[in-house]
């Protein structure tokens, strides 16, 4: 697993990715993380235009391209698919690599389906993750309201309820009460984005939602800065909070010497720490934030 520095800054990291010809610059403002499997539930109903769809693939495609840059700047492989989701849904890919996963999600024909049914594509995408290891992402991506609310909320719960596991939406123009509900599916607010329609859509704004960056909401949180390898680093009596991916032990670096987080009792430490306490993401007020943060 890897484990990337934060802090109270946002990391700007430029991103060339060759599209038709074109170089596109990605991934402005957003933070780096480490994502291993990945799937898209892109909606395939009947409110989405041809063009409009046309639009919709042409996102995904440069999310996954952009994302699996980020993967290869890490030294990791990351998996992608996708299913498709209106009044059914189906499997376009299952989880491989992001030329495989271009090629099916290109060939995807638009169905445009009577309804807009969230829980199945929660479920599918799911199923599909449920044997990865690692850190696992779903992006469903919609222009409708749910006619399965509850049934929706349901699905997107057990998902959250999975270690290592997050749920990215992508609302595209819908009302602010739909937005809203969209919203509240995803594992914190950062873990959303929205645009007024799919061309207006733009693929930096997703894997912004995706890699959202790490914020500090307090002084008693932000203690410690971690490193790649998993190691947290005190720095003087400033600690800065940073992104883990995984649910290692973190260790500490401490004049010169690895200690596991259970196992490290520096003089003035008031509290012991257990092997879990550090999570792959943690409750930060005001919102759940990639992260690391207190078990409670």
């Amino acid at each position: 697993q890897q484990v990337l520095s934060g802090g109270l800054y946002a990391m700007v990291l430029t991103l060339a990715v060759g599209l038709a010809g074109l170089s596109l610059w990605a991934l402005a403002y957003s933070q780096p993380c480490t994502i291993n499997n990945i799937c898209f539930a892109i909606d395939e109903s009947g409110s989405i235009s041809d063009s409009a769809f046309v639009d919709e693939t042409n996102v995904v495609l440069q999310v996954a391209r952009a994302l699996d840059m980020i993967s290869k700047m890490q030294g990791i492989q990351t998996k992608y698919a996708a299913i498709d989701f209106g009044a059914s849904e189906s499997t376009v890919s299952s989880l491989t690599d992001v030329a495989s996963f271009e090629q099916r999600v290109s060939n995807n024909p638009h169905r445009k389906d009577p309804d807009t049914l969230y829980a199945p594509a929660f479920e599918r995408c799911g199923s599909l993750l449920s044997g990865a290891s690692g850190v696992r992402a779903i992006v469903l991506v919609t222009d409708g309201a749910p006619s399965d609310t509850t049934a929706a909320i349901v699905a997107a719960n057990a998902l959250k309820s999975m270690p290592n596991t997050f749920i990215i939406t992508v609302g595209v123009g819908l009302t602010s009460s739909r937005a809203s509900f969209l919203q509240s599916l995803a594992s914190g607010p950062d873990f959303f984005a929205e645009a007024s329609s799919f061309s207006a859509l733009k693929f930096e704004k997703v894997v912004q939602a995706i890699c959202p960056p790490p914020k500090c909401p307090s002084s008693g949180y932000c203690r410690f800065r971690l490193t790649t390898g998993g190691v947290i680093q005190r720095k003087g009596n400033t600690f800065i909070v940073g992104v883990v991916g995984g649910s290692r032990e973190a260790s500490i670096l401490d004049e010169g010497s690895f200690v596991r987080i259970s196992q490290w009792s520096p003089p003035g430490l008031k509290q012991n720490f257990s092997p879990s306490f550090f999570k792959t993401f943690a409750l930060a007020v005001p919102s759940m934030r990639p992260g690391v943060g207190y078990e409670t």
